[in-house]
């Protein structure tokens, strides 16, 4: 049955899931036979090859509400692993744009799953997921960061919530994780993510001026860390597919 959103009725087992509809170019440098299927709204859709395995491709949007609809679809429609493939803000102070976060949880400061659990405050990645990633990264030689994210609804937040997060023990901030993390067990599926820094933890004097925080961004590294981070979830694949299902 074609899905009223993503507008398509079938898709490969594992999806890669970035937020930005821009990104589905840049995995599909990294497939081959690839085959665009729709692009509706925010949801961009692609399905391609990767060393022999078949691999799909969905954006998500910006935010919760339209990933976990992306997620919700995608269950009914084949998906059997999910991995976000997204940016962060950055809130150790040895994090660096560019650098990768692997988050082994989020936390729930976002709306979208108070709706499906009202006491819920943190939800864990699929820990087979999490160990591919760590896995490819150390192949690749990338240096990776794992912890616990946290997800949240406001980009345009008051920056002194942002600076608050800092020394907590949360490794970095962004807006799709807890969604996508929370929905894929509720429907039996793996999901993980990792993410590219774009801004780092916030210095003291963007407190004074809280519009520094968005000219720390160093595009350069930024773009370098996606490919990274697209490299690393491709063999995570690769990994899962072998330990999963037991085939090269």
């Amino acid at each position: 049955m074609i899905q009223p959103h993503l507008k398509i009725d079938k898709i490969e087992k594992y999806v890669l899931l970035p937020g930005d509809p821009g990104r589905i170019d840049r995995i599909r440098k990294y497939l081959s036979n690839t085959e665009n299927l729709n692009f509706n709204r925010e949801f961009r859709s692609l399905s391609g090859e990767y060393k022999g395995i078949k691999i799909s491709a969905v954006s998500t949007g910006i935010g919760c509400p339209s990933a976990a609809i992306a997620v919700e679809e995608l269950a009914k429609i084949g998906a059997k692993v999910l991995i976000r493939v997204g940016t962060c803000g950055g809130l150790l102070k040895k994090i660096q744009p560019g650098d990768i976060v692997i988050p082994s949880a989020a936390l729930c400061f976002d709306g979208t799953t108070k709706e499906y659990d009202p006491n819920i405050e943190k939800v864990k990645a699929s820990e087979e997921v999490v160990k591919a990633l760590i896995e490819s990264a150390k192949k690749f030689g990338i240096k990776y960061y794992v912890g616990v994210n946290r997800t949240h609804d406001a980009f345009y937040e008051p920056i002194e919530n942002f600076i608050k997060l800092a020394g907590q023990g949360i490794i970095s901030s962004e807006m799709e994780c807890s969604a996508i993390f929370l929905i894929s067990k509720l429907r039996n599926l793996k999901a993980g993510a990792i993410l590219v820094v774009n801004t780092p933890e916030p210095p003291e004097e963007v407190m004074k001026n809280p519009d520094i925080v968005y000219q720390l961004v160093d595009e350069k590294k930024v773009k370098e860390g996606i490919d990274n981070a697209i490299k690393i979830a491709l063999e995570a694949i690769r990994i899962l597919e072998k330990k999963i299902y037991g085939k090269e």
